[in-house]
């Protein structure tokens, strides 16, 4: 978690804390309150609770989220076995393509011409198609079409996501 995060659920807990103090010492201690005060006090008491509790829930859903996390993609042969496997450990973005091309050099490499670029954004990967020199898809986890990326889009990727670049198959794990 950022310290971003961190910081703003230990802010938001001293401020509950702080106004719930300041409430019950004026109601215990001072009878000749103004209604105002303590509306004004619940108020902002409620408000630094709302903000805690939507802190707790971001960090556990992230939690959840980032327990499934992509590693890695593998190269499927035509019997749906893997041929080569491809980690995305420490990596924020690979290109894949045909290897040695004139213009830049595939780190996943294809007998075809279709290129993709694969990029992680806060721990979520996304594909999107490079080039309009060959079709580019992507076949959701569970679903039984392949959808034909547009080039320049970004599409989020799940695990047992298939990527199609020409006549290979890419299963993300």
């Amino acid at each position: 978690m950022k310290a971003t995060k961190k910081f703003v659920i230990i802010l938001s807990g001293a401020l509950l804390a702080f106004f719930l103090f300041e409430l019950a010492w004026l109601i215990n201690f001072d009878p000749e309150i103004h209604n105002i005060l303590i509306i004004q006090l619940i108020a902002l008491s409620l408000a630094a609770f709302s903000v805690v509790i939507f802190s707790t829930w971001l960090l556990l859903r992230k939690t959840r989220s980032s327990a499934q996390r992509i590693t890695r993609i593998v190269l499927l042969s035509e019997s749906n076995t893997p041929k080569e496997e491809f980690s995305l450990a420490n990596r924020n973005s690979v290109l894949i393509g045909k290897r040695d091309t004139v213009y830049f050099r595939s780190e996943i490499d294809l007998a075809v011409d279709g290129y993709a670029v694969v990029n992680c954004v806060e721990d979520y990967w996304y594909v999107e198609r490079v080039f309009d020199e060959r079709s580019v898809g992507l076949k959701r986890a569970g679903e039984q079409f392949v959808y034909r990326l547009k080039t320049g889009m970004s599409y989020k990727l799940q695990i047992n996501d298939i990527i199609y670049i020409g006549h290979e198959r890419l299963l993300v794990l």
